[in-house]
């Protein structure tokens, strides 16, 4: 009785895609988990405009509703001064309340830059000019807070880059090998269908076919442990809170880019890393094949 031989698993090639797919999305969300957080921090600190004594309530907003016009303003909020009163009883202890009590604090309004916009040198200029509005006492912000957090920011913009580079060097190199190491055992196959005069196309086709097939397993493997861990574990167990509070600054459309940006990067690799592989056989010799 023939022996029948066993039609190699799938499922090696499969995990290992679903690996790097996995790696891959991490990076993503972790890029764009990062950009939102940063955009938040930078859009934390406002611009506050004091007014003279005299200046009225409508006035002021006047002059509210005439800086929302500008492109670099996000959002700007009124401070009367009973919520003046009020933000320093949530700050300060009770004898400087009791002070600020006693004495009439003046209109305020706090402007929120834009992300992009939230640098040390613009917003140096934009007080400037701020500062030469009629009714306008003085311009106050957080220069430090400002100057630290952009250099933090760009500190870590370095090291994302950086690691986005090696992330995509290593899957790249990873997917190549289990590529290569799965077409292995067909190596004679490969280089018999050659010698008999079948064309390189005729051959590496299959093995195309077979990898975009091992992806598209391999997608809702990756993907599915991705919204597990982002999504799933922070609703499941409280103790995974934090990562719902880094994962609130991704959209749904960005959730969406990276979910399609990881299932066409595996495609991709893989359709890339079979052809290089089954290429690679065919060009080597017979004694190179032992």
């Amino acid at each position: 009785m023939a022996i029948k031989r066993r039609k190699p698993s799938l499922w090696p090639s499969v995990l290992s895609l679903s690996s790097v797919m996995f790696m891959l999305g991490l990076l993503a969300f972790s890029l764009f988990g990062f950009k939102g957080l940063s955009e938040h921090l930078m859009e934390s600190s406002s611009i506050d405009i004091y007014f003279t004594d005299g200046t009225t309530q409508s006035q002021v907003l006047q002059i509210e509703k005439n800086i929302l016009k500008e492109p670099w303003v996000k959002k700007t909020q009124f401070i009367s001064p009973a919520d003046g009163v009020k933000e320093m009883r949530d700050k300060y202890d009770p004898e400087f309340l009791s002070y600020a009590e006693s004495i009439s604090l003046p209109l305020s309004l706090e402007i929120y830059p834009k992300a992009e916009y939230a640098n040390i040198t613009f917003i140096d200029r934009e007080s400037k000019n701020l500062r030469t509005r009629p009714r306008v006492e003085d311009v106050i912000y957080q220069r430090n807070w400002v100057e630290n957090m952009t250099k933090n920011v760009q500190r870590l913009q370095i090291i994302f880059a950086i690691a986005s580079i090696i992330s995509l060097f290593i899957a790249i190199t990873l997917i190549q090998s289990s590529t290569r190491l799965s077409i292995f055992a067909n190596r004679f196959l490969i280089k018999s269908m050659q010698l008999v005069g079948a064309t390189n196309s005729f051959i590496v086709w299959p093995y195309v076919v077979n990898f975009i097939r091992y992806s598209l397993f391999a997608i809702p493997i990756a993907l599915g442990f991705l919204l597990m861990i982002f999504y799933g574990l922070p609703y499941l167990f409280q103790e995974f809170a934090i990562i719902a509070d880094f994962t609130q600054y991704i959209t749904t459309s960005q959730l969406l880019l990276i979910c399609v940006s990881v299932a066409s990067f595996g495609v991709i690799l893989s359709v890339i890393s079979s052809w290089l592989s089954t290429q690679h056989y065919l060009r080597s010799k017979i004694e190179n094949l032992y």
